[in-house]
């Protein structure tokens, strides 16, 4: 099949939209409706305005959403930069201060990110306009574009400070918006995925993958707006089961995992520990050292580490096994829905419902990637209080979503809705490349060249 859009790597998320899907990842013919399209090199205003233009929008609105998820240095890796499941080997200084969380508006990296987002957005707002015009069936194309229109915003609010402005360009004029905080972006994300799931009504394979995706998606907006009832009856077993997946997936011809590529291969990255040459690091999870099978690692973060030293020559290198350079990362699960149902429990004190959910998933563990299934693991043992039941969880929940973008978010809702200061949440202690103390930062800045926008004149806060 030929590739579509200028880029040939947009073709591969078009595919982990049925790959994804496991329970019909056999027929074919679902897989080539997904990806039928013609094959301009680029897309032009008069070639979108037909059928197969508009779903060559769609699938490249599919690619960008890879782009921000296990395609690109986006959300979940700097996002977890800026907490404790990776730690800066590199030289650049934009990696070394989001690692120490003093993040500087001008960050390039933290640009790019921001850039990335909000054209996904942006790609999901100009494919919809063209799909209602020109390719309204199936009618899970177009819910597919409303489930990522919600996904970006659900990502902006879960990783920037108070003050995101949502621009629109899909009509070909720029309309500049105000500053929102994060609660009004939530709510916008749902509103969004509340339209995605009116297309998506019927019963084909495609339409039930859809469906999936953007249950999950509101169910976790909803949480992050502390609304844990509503999300309850988004993702039962059976809206969601746990072994369903959608894939970004990458190959040789097309594009590489980025987990694998800055960690792995390139040495830029390495996972995060509790300690490291500095000292002990507060709050941090021992992903480097804790040998859990949810997160296995080659190297050591002190000593002499067989996995040798990071780019920067200096740092112990550890790297990750889940992902290769072409392995399926999960953008949405079933995984998710039940870790979700567990802190729904959590939240009502109800510590024996948790404690199943949680040991049922690590007595039959899922897939975290198409090549890797962790071992069982022994049972937990009950908590002994609120706060202990509330640690756990958390711990667990780190070890199951590790890379896939959930920690910071997870971090500022634990200072944000369970009222623990961020001095109990965050890293603390020195930052071993500096020998100072780390920063205060729980969320990105709205980066300097939004600034352009007269709307906006930096974030209203940078409160959790």
């Amino acid at each position: 099949m030929r590739t579509l859009m200028s880029r040939a790597r947009r073709v591969a998320v078009a595919g982990a939209a049925v790959i994804g899907l496991l329970p019909f990842a056999g027929c074919s013919n679902v897989k080539e409706d997904l990806l039928a399209a013609e094959d301009p090199d680029i897309i032009t205003p008069e070639s979108a305005n037909s059928s197969e233009g508009a779903d060559a929008l769609r699938i490249g609105a599919m690619s960008r959403l890879q782009n921000i998820t296990a395609g690109g240095e986006n959300t979940w890796l700097l996002g977890g930069l800026l907490v404790d499941e990776w730690k800066s080997s590199d030289t650049f200084s934009q990696r070394n201060e989001t690692d120490e969380r003093k993040v500087q508006e001008n960050n390039g990296n933290v640009m790019g990110m921001w850039r990335a987002t909000q054209r996904a957005r942006i790609s999901a707002r100009e494919a919809i306009v063209k799909l209602e015009e020109y390719r309204p069936n199936p009618a899970w194309g177009i819910g597919q574009m409303y489930f990522v229109l919600g996904f970006t915003e659900m990502t902006l609010a879960e990783n920037f400070c108070n003050g995101i402005p949502l621009s629109d360009a899909s009509t070909g004029e720029v309309i500049y918006g105000p500053p929102l905080t994060n609660v009004e972006v939530f709510n916008l994300a749902v509103a969004h995925l509340d339209t995605a799931l009116t297309y998506l009504n019927a019963t084909d394979a495609a339409t039930v993958a859809v469906r999936r995706a953007t249950l999950i998606t509101k169910a976790r907006t909803l949480i992050n707006l502390a609304r844990w009832n509503d999300a309850a009856a988004l993702i039962t077993p059976t809206l969601v089961p746990t072994t369903y997946q959608l894939l970004a997936t990458f190959s040789l011809t097309t594009s590489s995992n980025q987990i694998w590529s800055l960690n792995t291969s390139a040495k830029r990255w390495t996972v995060g520990d509790s300690l490291d040459k500095a000292g002990r690091i507060l709050n941090a999870i021992p992903f480097a050292s804790a040998k859990d099978p949810r997160v296995p690692v080659t190297g050591t973060t002190l000593g002499t580490s067989p996995a040798g030293a990071g780019f920067d020559t200096q740092t112990n290198f550890v790297y990750q096994t889940i992902w290769g350079r072409t392995d399926a990362t999960p953008i949405v699960s079933g995984l998710d829905a039940r870790l979700m149902e567990a802190e729904i429990r959590l939240r009502a004190d109800d510590y024996a419902g948790m404690l199943t959910i949680l040991n049922a998933l690590r007595a039959t563990p899922v897939a975290l990637s198409n090549t890797y299934t962790p071992a069982a693991m022994a049972p937990l043992t009950a908590p002994a209080n609120k706060d202990a039941a509330i640690d756990l969880f958390f711990r667990e929940k780190a070890f199951w979503t590790f890379g896939r973008g959930q920690r910071l978010p997870d971090l500022r809702r634990l200072v944000r809705q369970y009222s623990r200061p961020q001095t109990a949440v965050f890293p603390q202690g020195t930052f071993f490349k500096t020998n100072t103390p780390y920063g205060t930062d729980v969320n990105f800045p709205v980066t300097t060249d939004e600034l352009n926008n007269p709307e906006f004149n930096g974030c209203i806060d940078r409160n959790a």
